[in-house]
C-alpha cells in the first residue's frame, strides 16, 4: 500500500477523533464555556460533601451553570460557579447543596428562601453569596433513625408476644369448655341489649326540644358567667390586696403602741404610785369640801350667819346701797375738784389773780367742751 495513502488515512482519523471529542467536551460540559458567554458567583457553605469541580448547579430543576472550583477554608467552605448569563438568580433566592437520590451526585439547587420576602434585585458578577444551605443526606437520616426503628421492631416485636399469649389464654380458657364460651357470648349480648336501651333512654332525655334549648341557652351563658366570675376573683383580688394593706397597717400601728405603752411598762411602779397620792389627794380634798359645806351650813360660822340671819343680809344690803348713794353725791365734788385742775394747770397766774380779786369762778372766761378754756378776758 502506498505510504502516503495510510499516511492521508492516519491523519482522517485523528482529526475526526479531534473532532469527535470537541463535540463530546460541548455536549457534557466541559468546552460549554468557550462557547457560551458566563459569569462567576461565590458560594459559601459550611461544608460542601461530594461537592468536585464541574459539580452542576441548577434553578427550580434547570441546569444553569456549573461549579468550576471548591476552597477550604478555616471554617468554612468557598465554591466558585460559573452561572449561564441569560440565567438569573435572584438575591432573595437560597442554594442548598442537596442529592437527586438516594445514592445520586450532589447538586447545587437555588430555590426562593422562605423566610425571605420576594426580591427583584438580581445577582451579577463577582457577588459573594454567604447564606448556603447543606440539605440533610438521606442516608445519614436513616442512619440517625436506626436506633429509633430498632425500637419501633422491639416494640412491635413485643405486642405481637402480647397478643400471643392472649390468644394462647384465650384458647386455654374456652378451647375445652364450649358451654362456658356460649353463656359468655349470652352475656355479652345481654349487655348489648341493655347498652342499646341505656343510649335509646339518653337519645330520648336529649332529644327533648326544650332540653336542648336549655342546653344551649346554658352554653351561651358559659362565656358570660366565665366573665362574671373572672370579675368577681378580680374584686377578690383587690380585696384581699386591702385587707393586706389594712392588716399591714394594723400591725404598723400596734407597732406605734407598742413604743408608746413601752414607757409605761418601764415605769409602771411610779405610776402607780403616784396615782394612789392622787386618789389619797382627792379623798383629802373631798373630806375638806364636806368640812367647808358643813360650816356654811352651819349658822355659826360668818357665811352661815351670812345666809341663815336675815336682819344680817338686811343690814349689809342697806350698806351698800348707802355706799352707792355716797358715790352718786360724790361725783359732782370730783367733776369740780377736775375742773379746777384743769385750769390751774392751763392758767394758774389767772386763776390766782381772781381769787386774789375776789371775782367770781369763770367770770371773763369761755369754756370749752370738758371744761377747757377757750380764751381768757381780763
Amino acid at each position: 500500500m502506498n505510504e502516503k495513502l495510510i499516511a492521508f488515512r492516519v491523519g482522517v482519523v485523528v482529526l475526526a477523533a479531534a473532532c469527535l471529542a470537541v463535540v463530546l467536551i460541548g455536549i457534557f460540559g466541559g468546552g460549554k464555556g468557550v462557547f457560551k458567554s458566563r459569569y462567576t458567583i461565590y458560594l459559601r457553605f459550611p461544608r460542601a460533601p461530594g461537592v468536585t469541580v464541574d459539580t452542576p448547579v441548577r434553578k427550580n430543576g434547570v441546569h444553569i451553570g456549573r461549579v468550576t472550583d471548591v476552597s477550604l477554608k478555616k471554617d468554612h467552605v468557598v465554591l466558585t460557579a460559573m452561572i449561564d448569563a441569560d440565567r438569573e438568580i435572584m438575591k432573595s433566592e437560597v442554594c442548598t447543596i442537596s442529592t437527586t437520590s438516594l445514592l445520586g451526585d450532589p447538586v447545587l439547587e437555588f430555590v426562593q428562601g422562605s423566610d425571605r420576602p420576594l426580591s427583584d434585585e438580581v445577582v451579577s458578577q463577582g457577588d459573594y453569596l454567604a447564606d448556603g444551605v447543606v440539605a440533610s443526606d438521606p442516608l445519614q437520616v436513616l442512619t440517625s433513625l436506626e436506633n429509633d426503628i430498632r425500637k419501633a421492631l422491639g416494640a412491635i416485636s413485643g405486642a405481637a408476644n402480647d397478643v400471643s399469649a392472649v390468644a394462647g389464654n384465650l384458647n386455654r380458657t374456652f378451647g375445652d369448655d364450649a358451654q362456658q364460651f356460649q353463656r359468655i357470648l349470652n352475656k355479652s349480648e345481654l349487655a348489648l341489649d341493655t347498652f342499646n336501651k341505656t343510649m335509646t333512654t339518653i337519645d330520648d332525655v336529649i332529644g327533648d326540644p326544650e332540653l336542648k334549648q336549655g342546653l344551649k341557652q346554658s352554653l351561651s351563658d358559659l362565656p358570660k358567667i366565665f366573665n362574671d366570675v373572672q370579675v368577681t376573683l378580680s374584686q377578690a383580688r383587690d380585696a384581699l390586696a386591702r385587707l393586706d394593706r389594712v392588716g399591714q397597717k394594723a400591725e404598723q400601728n400596734l407597732d406605734n403602741l407598742a413604743e408608746f405603752t413601752k414607757p409605761l411598762g418601764e415605769k409602771g411602779d411610779q405610776l402607780m404610785r403616784d396615782l394612789g397620792r392622787s386618789v389619797e389627794n382627792l379623798e383629802e380634798i373631798s373630806s375638806q369640801l364636806v368640812v367647808f359645806s358643813q360650816s356654811i351650813n352651819s349658822s355659826d360660822g360668818t357665811l352661815g350667819k351670812f345666809i341663815h340671819d336675815r336682819e344680817l343680809y338686811d343690814d349689809v344690803r342697806e350698806t351698800v346701797n348707802n355706799l352707792h348713794s355716797a358715790s352718786r353725791r360724790i361725783e359732782p365734788i370730783l367733776r369740780d375738784v377736775r375742773i379746777l385742775t384743769d385750769k390751774m394747770a392751763v392758767d394758774p397766774g389767772g386763776q390766782l389773780k381772781r381769787v386774789l380779786e375776789n371775782k367770781p369762778p369763770g367770770v371773763g372766761v369761755k369754756w370749752g367742751p370738758g371744761g377747757i378754756p377757750l380764751d381768757r378776758h381780763e
